[in-house]
């Protein structure tokens, strides 16, 4: 697979990761106060935000093992990604608003607020240790992909990659979380279009393509999967996008009204990369169909389904910003772990329990050092995975149905009912978490029944429900709990009022439209000097479109941030003000 990997893309991938860390470094100036660095002043704006969680979404497993399941199953694995399209979808009726009511500062947070502290605490030591272990696994998986396709020694991956998100998180905080997600969505789209159009133009066009489709290839439930497991994926989706990073981004926005666009954005974008992202895994079917049975170094040869369009459709140069999109891609959802895992020991354990009367000087320090702090373990522990752990995957997938459904389902239930004891969102957790473990290791290992993710969550969610709700029945709250129940849910009912719940916003929206059209402006740019290196002809055309479209979309960008003119003449020395108002 690195047979076609020339130098060019080295130096294409090398240049993306420089961009990375400068991003870190030129937030550092916004970082003045603890709020800053966890959620950004409730300043970035509510597009950043949208592409930001539409790009901590993807992970290594979107290319890899989600290109595999589309290329082995057909038009279903398309379901994998836009079943994320009714998740916002009840984020945009429902979570959104009370995530940014709710006024937190990390998840953890909220359910102090909405359950109390000995929720709090048992949660925030389930919650912390767990997504350090998930960011640590992508961390690992994102670098064994990459030293597959690159020839690169993991080690060095592992390295080169955590400290660079290391590197940006620490120093600009949610504010650099937000943008460089950004960049990494103008970087990932562009390639993306061109790799689906270029797909199809090698197999002769779709219609040629559904013609040489295996039969059943565009029938959803033509194999083990159906109805069921688009329902019990929706659940699955609909508690991963509206609970931590995600919710992260509503409660992070300025107001309710743009933590629902931010729902809206996603919706779309979802809607409209479904296709994008696994039309060329489909096509792989019909252009490489000896790709499933080809030794790769990959766990399931297939897997390699979207990187192999890649190589067989791009030139070199335009394959290193693949390659750089698929890691940017992966390092936002890292960088997402990262920011949330920060708030968690900062926010919730040191200054909840540590020192309750931490000034926010003090708590942009103590975010800082933890952020660094995490980071440098979670290159670790992914070095430790590297010297030959074996199982890391089936690791990674027992963990998450240990704590996506059990732990994510009873804090979305939160929002909905105001009954049952203090102690109900535990109770669900325990028994879905006991009933995820019966199903994974008695039913499937033991007994060798060979349960697939149809069973592997629906089961948990069921049980999961009946256990947060039947409490919810038999008890209600009462004395001091009930007093902060009430409490909660009468901040749901109170709107955000800007006037008196924001600061000052040191970097104003058309601002962030500049600055994001200058650093797409200037990726393009440097896309031209691709073009001189390009052999005559298709590479070079092919290069040239990219470099064109990633420029005008930049200018455009540029030519937003604007401050547009007025007949007024504005007075000499308030341009500066005039701007952080807008």
């Amino acid at each position: 697979m690195r047979s076609s990997v020339q130098a060019v893309d080295y130096v294409v991938l090398v240049c993306y990761l420089l961009l990375m860390a400068g991003v870190g470094a030129f937030f550092m100036r916004f970082m003045r106060l603890g709020s800053d660095f966890l959620k950004g002043g409730n300043r970035v704006e509510w597009w950043v935000a949208g592409m930001a969680s539409f790009m901590s979404g993807f992970s290594v497993w979107t290319f890899t093992g989600g290109a595999g399941f589309a290329y082995r199953n057909g038009v279903i694995g398309v379901f994998l990604m836009s079943l994320a399209v009714p998740a916002f979808f009840f984020g945009y009726i429902v979570f959104a608003k009370s995530w940014r009511r709710s006024r937190v500062t990390t998840v953890v947070e909220y359910i102090r607020s909405r359950f109390g502290d000995g929720t709090h605490k048992t949660f925030s030591w389930l919650t912390g240790p767990s997504q350090l272990m998930f960011g640590s696994v992508r961390l690992f998986a994102l670098s064994s992909f990459m030293s597959i396709a690159l020839g690169v020694p993991v080690e060095y991956l592992v390295v080169i990659c955590g400290l660079v998100v290391l590197g940006y998180t620490s120093l600009g905080g949610y504010w650099a979380v937000c943008f460089t997600d950004m960049f990494q969505f103008m970087f990932l789209f562009p390639i993306a279009c061109m790799l689906m159009v270029l797909s199809l133009s090698n197999v002769g066009g779709f219609s040629s393509f559904v013609a040489q489709a295996p039969p059943g290839f565009f029938n959803p439930f033509a194999g083990e999967y159906g109805w069921l497991f688009l329902i019990v994926y929706t659940i699955s989706q609909t508690t991963g996008y509206n609970n931590f990073g995600n919710a992260q981004r509503y409660f992070c926005a300025d107001t309710e009204q743009s933590a629902k666009r931010i729902a809206i954005l996603c919706m779309v974008l979802f809607t409209i990369g479904s296709v994008i992202f696994y039309l060329p895994p489909l096509i792989a079917r019909v252009a490489i169909p000896e790709l499933g049975t080809a030794a790769n170094g990959l766990r399931q040869p297939s897997e390699a389904a979207y990187i192999a369009m890649g190589l067989r459709v791009l030139p070199p140069g335009m394959v290193g910003i693949l390659l750089a999109a698929m890691l940017a891609s992966s390092m936002a959802s890292l960088s997402a772990h990262n920011h949330i895992i920060t708030g968690i020991f900062a926010k919730d354990l040191y200054q909840g329990y540590l020192r309750k009367d931490a000034s926010d000087r003090h708590m942009l320090v103590a975010s800082r050092i933890t952020s660094l702090g995490v980071g440098f373990v979670m290159i670790g522990v992914a070095l430790l995975f590297a010297q030959g752990t074996s199982g890391i995957f089936t690791l990674l997938f027992i963990l998450e149905s240990m704590f996506l459904i059990p732990l994510g389902l009873p804090l979305l239930y939160g929002f909905l009912v105001r009954g049952g004891p203090w102690w109900s969102a535990v109770f669900a957790y325990a028994i879905g978490a006991i009933t995820s473990l019966f199903v994974n290791f008695y039913l499937n290992r033991y007994r060798g029944m060979g349960l697939n993710e149809t069973y592997l969550i629906g089961i948990p969610a069921v049980t999961t429900t009946i256990a947060f709700f039947l409490p919810v029945i038999l008890f209600k709250p009462t004395g001091a709990f009930a007093e902060r129940v009430n409490a909660f849910f009468k901040k749901l009912d109170t709107p955000i009022d800007t006037s008196t719940e924001l600061g000052e916003s040191g970097f104003s929206g058309r601002g962030q439209l500049a600055l994001v059209g200058k650093v797409t402006t200037g990726m393009g740019l440097a896309c031209f000097l691709i073009v001189l290196v390009s052999s005559p002809g298709r590479d070079r055309l092919i290069t040239l479109i990219y470099a064109v479209i990633t420029t005008a979309v930049g200018l455009a960008f540029v030519g937003a941030g604007r401050t547009p003119k007025t007949d007024d003449a504005v007075p000499k020395g308030t341009e500066v003000g005039l701007a952080t108002e807008e």
